[in-house]
């Protein structure tokens, strides 16, 4: 995939992409609720050694300095100075708890200490860490006291005092809540573009185009020049270009001349899902020029044309399949839509048989003597086998492709059972539908 594909993957699935962005956020922003609010406060000490006043006792005192704050890290952070700093404050914690918040620390190669105090408040922190190193200081005196009334071998002076801290310790929840951003945007793209990879269906139409290149041999073709099926129309349902994409599919099925325009149109989905409205619309289209056209409901599901188009009581394709009722008193005109219909009826179990009989031939036969056009809508190939009995009885076969729904799976079945049965595509007619297009093109964003 080039970085045109990426965009447009990105762009279809921008809804994964926002879901994981507001995880993240709603992660981060919870998890910086949890942290605990801490303040820090430190004071820094300087330790020294009673030495003589030569250069060389200076340096000497410098290098046992330095080694007696190794020692003096673990005495700040005794149990001796918790103790102390409990009883002199009146602390309720334990021992344990307090030496947990002291952390000392001392940069390389000096002789300066640093203790750090946590605690839940700004002032509470700045007294710890002055209580802290006021108790040390006193244990380092008793320590490094030799002899009664001798002066210690060690001091250790305070260089600067605990200061109020001005912000809480730890990452700021502003940084949290960017980190959360950053890895929404990271993650979100990655689902995305797997959620893309892993969808089998048919988004647009050069993907149909992909699978409609390989080539349909019917039975009988010449294998040299096997051919392929073209998309005569590419249908948006519901879209300003819905009506001129309509007329073109009916100039490029009748042709220049009347000669040339088949009489019996025949439309099948290649999916499982019925397409009746393609159906109605081709009809309406041949109608506007003045033909006249019959639409055949013979979709033995139940999901054709008849429930949407009238509230029809009477015989249908059914009861004619049956020799129950005459042609004429099955068909129904439309007024408004400018055609007349012939609706399925109440099938039964024999009614997808009967498509295969030279009854449902005679019937159309009739149909033909009496209209210029008719438009037989099927069943779909992948539910029922009707269109393979009723296409070799029609001038032209058309399947119906529902992008957004439909797979690559389902159309290459579809085409391999036309194929070994014989029969000939002339065309693919795609179909985006509201319902089924991206929200943003539903929203107009």
């Amino acid at each position: 995939m080039g970085v045109i594909e990426y965009a447009r993957a990105l762009r279809r699935r921008w809804v994964v992409v926002v879901a994981v962005l507001l995880v993240c956020l709603c992660a981060a922003a919870g998890y910086a609720q949890t942290i605990p609010v801490t303040y820090r406060a430190s004071s820094s000490m300087y330790v020294s050694m009673s030495t003589g006043t030569s250069v060389n006792d200076s340096y000497q005192g410098g290098l046992a300095a330095q080694q007696r704050v190794r020692s003096y890290l673990d005495l700040l952070t005794s149990a001796t100075v918790a103790e102390r700093v409990i009883a002199e404050r009146g602390l309720r914690s334990s021992v344990g708890e307090l030496r947990g918040r002291i952390t000392a620390s001392s940069p390389p190669a000096t002789a300066v200490l640093v203790a750090t105090v946590s605690a839940a408040t700004a002032a509470e922190a700045r007294d710890l860490a002055d209580a802290v190193v006021a108790q040390f200081r006193r244990l380092v005196d008793e320590l490094e006291t030799t002899e009664l009334g001798a002066a210690p071998a060690a001091r250790v002076a305070v260089v600067d005092r605990a200061l109020l801290p001005a912000a809480p310790a730890g990452p700021p929840r502003t940084r949290l809540l960017a980190l959360g951003l950053c890895a929404g945007v990271v993650l979100g793209g990655a689902a995305a573009l797997l959620r893309d990879r892993l969808d089998r269906r048919l988004r647009t139409s050069n993907q149909l185009e992909e699978i409609l290149a390989q080539p349909l041999r019917p039975q009988g073709a010449d294998a040299a020049e096997p051919p392929s099926v073209p998309i005569l129309a590419i249908l948006d349902i519901g879209l300003p270009g819905e009506a001129g994409e309509i007329r073109r599919l009916r100039a490029r099925l009748t042709g220049d001349t009347a000669d040339k325009s088949p009489k019996t149109i025949v439309l099948t989905s290649l999916s499982t899902r019925s397409a009746p409205d393609v159906a109605a619309r081709l009809a309406r289209s041949l109608a506007a020029v003045g033909a006249r056209v019959v639409l055949v409901d013979a979709d033995t599901t139940g999901a054709g044309s008849s429930g949407g188009l009238l509230a029809h009581t009477g015989p249908g394709l059914a009861e004619l399949l049956r020799g129950g009722a005459g042609v004429g008193d099955a068909v129904v005109r439309l007024p408004d839509d400018g055609i007349e219909i012939l609706p399925l009826g109440s099938p039964d179990p024999g009614t997808p048989d009967a498509l295969a009989t030279e009854r449902f031939g005679a019937i159309l036969a009739d149909l033909r003597s009496d209209f210029d056009h008719v438009v037989v809508e099927a069943a779909p190939v992948a539910a029922a086998a009707d269109v393979l009995s009723i296409a070799p009885r029609g001038d032209a076969t058309l399947g119906v492709v529902e992008l957004g729904t439909s797979t690559a799976g389902e159309i290459r079945g579809a085409l391999a059972t036309f194929g070994a049965a014989g029969t000939a595509l002339v065309g693919v007619i795609a179909v985006s539908r509201p319902d089924d297009r991206p929200l943003y093109r539903r929203l107009r964003i």
